[in-house]
């Protein structure tokens, strides 16, 4: 497709970039994710999205998630910390900027919108992640708070923001119908991301990522991915690379070139019928290893 460009291996491997022998957790970022809500705790999904992060090279996690589901969340505990805010009545996030100082605090890049559902203090919470100057991976309810409140968009603090769409998503936030982002998802993503100075990562079959000068596509993956929770590990993917990387474009293309390698190994193992999104997560370490060559 005439500019549209692949992600080279040489590409991903600059981005991925390679373990200094004298170097500690803090030399590869501590990233944040924040979603979850009572309705859609998805604790396990939380913890997969983390895992992704942590496989990928996040230096430290921190999962940021409503008190509500404090005790859903401790079983699937791995390597990840972790800190709550308080709930609404209908357990969801409840805005809280001094608790959110706290918790966002030192971070390298923030991921958000996991399940965090439509009944808390979404646009506040956005407005909030908007003025720091923090790369931003952005996703599900995050995007869908974003739809229903467009000026937002108009009050951020930087350009480091990604979002992250399925085609119904990108429907909600640009106004287009499904059909029309289907005839040509690489033009509109671009169109997109151009209008508003940001990167879209549009998903699908193929994956088309751009910034409005650029536009990558990644044809990596497999049908298996089209489940539950394949897009939460993409967020933890590229929230992790983006907390070392400057071109958040080209790490938005990485992330989906490495989630597509990860997903066709599990699809190996496990069927493209069978496979779950933490299978993907099985095989970041497996997709990484076999770019980088370590």
């Amino acid at each position: 497709m005439p500019g549209v460009l692949p992600v080279t291996e040489c590409e991903a491997r600059a981005v991925l970039g390679k373990r200094a022998r004298l170097s500690n957790k803090g030399d590869y970022g501590y990233i944040g994710l924040i979603g979850g809500s009572a309705e859609y705790a998805g604790a396990a999904r939380l913890a997969y999205t983390a895992s992704a992060a942590m496989r990928s090279g996040a230096g430290v996690t921190r999962l940021i998630v409503p008190d509500v589901i404090m005790q859903a969340v401790f079983p699937y505990m791995n390597e990840c910390t972790l800190k709550f805010l308080p709930s609404n009545y209908f357990g969801c996030l409840r805005y809280e900027k001094s608790l959110l100082d706290e918790a966002t605090s030192n971070l390298k890049a923030i991921g958000a919108g996991m399940g965090l559902g439509q009944k808390g203090d979404n646009r506040e919470l956005i407005e909030y992640l908007f003025s720091k100057d923090v790369p931003l991976v952005l996703d599900a309810d995050a995007l869908n708070t974003i739809a229903k409140y467009p000026e937002l968009l108009e009050k951020r603090r930087s350009g480091k923001v990604v979002l992250t769409p399925h085609p119904g998503e990108f429907s909600r936030l640009s106004g287009l119908s499904v059909s029309e982002i289907l005839s040509d998802p690489a033009r509109h993503a671009a169109e997109y991301a151009s209008r508003h100075a940001l990167t879209v990562l549009l998903k699908g079959a193929d994956t088309f990522v751009s910034d409005g000068q650029r536009t990558y596509v990644n044809s990596r993956g497999t049908p298996g991915m089209a489940t539950a929770g394949s897009g939460d590990v993409l967020t933890g993917i590229i929230t992790a690379l983006a907390a070392r990387n400057t071109d958040l474009t080209l790490v938005a293309a990485v992330g989906a070139f490495v989630a597509g390698i990860a997903g066709e190994a599990a699809a190996k193992e496990y069927g493209v019928t069978g496979m779950i999104s933490p299978d993907t997560v099985k095989y970041i370490a497996y997709a990484i290893k076999e770019i980088t060559g370590e």
